[in-house]
C-alpha cells in the first residue's frame, strides 16, 4: 500500500514538472502576419489637433511618451476595428518562425520574395502579427525612404534581408507602453 501510494506521489510530482515546462519563446512555428482592408489610420491620434492650445494641452497632461494612452498615438491600430484581409500576406510557409524573445521573424524565400513584391507607402504599411488565429499585435512595414517616424511597432520592408527585426518607435517616436514586452499576448495566443 505504502509502495503504491509512493509511486503514485512520484508520478504526480514529474506530471506537475513537466506541465510547468517554459516554451521557448524564441522559435514560435505558425505565426502569420496579416495586412489591412483599409489603412487603418487613427483619427483620434495627438497627430489630428490642429490648434496650438490643443497640441500644448496634450503635451501638458503626458509629460512621457510612455504614459498616453495608445489610442491616442499616431500610429496605434485598433485592432477591435480594423478588418484584416480574409488571407494572410505571409503565412507559415513564408514565415520560419518568430523569436518573441527578440522581437524577430525569420523569413523564408518565398516570404522575402512576397515582400520585395509588396509596395509600402512612405508613411507605412499595417500589418498585424498572428498565432493560431489570434491577433498577437500590431506593426507596419516602414518605407526605407521615408522621413517619417514611427511612433509604434515597426520593421524595415528590406526585402533581402531574411530577419525582420520589430522595433518600438522610429526616429526617437515613441507613444504609449510598447507591446512587444507584454509576455501575457504571447501567452494567450499560445494557450488558445
Amino acid at each position: 500500500m505504502k509502495r503504491t501510494f509512493l509511486l503514485i506521489l512520484i508520478f504526480l510530482n514529474l506530471t506537475n514538472v513537466s506541465c510547468q515546462t517554459e516554451q521557448d519563446l524564441s522559435d514560435i512555428q505558425g505565426t502569420e502576419i496579416y495586412l489591412f482592408q483599409s489603412e487603418c489610420r487613427n483619427e483620434n491620434s495627438y497627430n489630428e489637433y490642429k490648434t496650438e492650445s490643443e497640441q500644448k494641452a496634450f503635451s501638458e497632461k503626458y509629460k512621457s511618451s510612455e504614459k498616453i494612452p495608445k489610442d491616442k498615438c499616431g500610429f496605434y491600430i485598433d485592432l477591435d476595428n480594423c478588418k484584416k484581409e480574409s488571407e494572410p500576406f505571409l503565412n507559415n510557409k513564408d514565415i520560419e518562425s518568430f523569436d518573441w524573445t527578440n522581437s524577430k521573424i525569420i523569413l523564408t524565400e518565398s516570404g522575402i520574395e512576397k515582400l520585395k513584391k509588396e509596395e509600402v507607402p512612405l508613411r507605412g504599411l499595417a500589418f498585424v502579427l498572428t498565432l493560431n488565429g489570434k491577433n498577437i499585435y500590431a506593426g507596419w512595414f516602414w518605407n526605407m525612404y521615408s522621413s517619417f517616424g514611427c511612433d509604434r511597432i515597426w520593421t524595415w520592408q528590406n526585402p533581402i534581408e531574411k530577419e525582420l527585426n520589430l522595433a518600438f518607435g522610429l526616429g526617437g517616436f515613441k507613444c504609449g507602453k510598447d507591446p512587444r514586452t507584454d509576455e501575457k499576448l504571447i501567452r494567450n495566443a499560445i494557450n488558445n
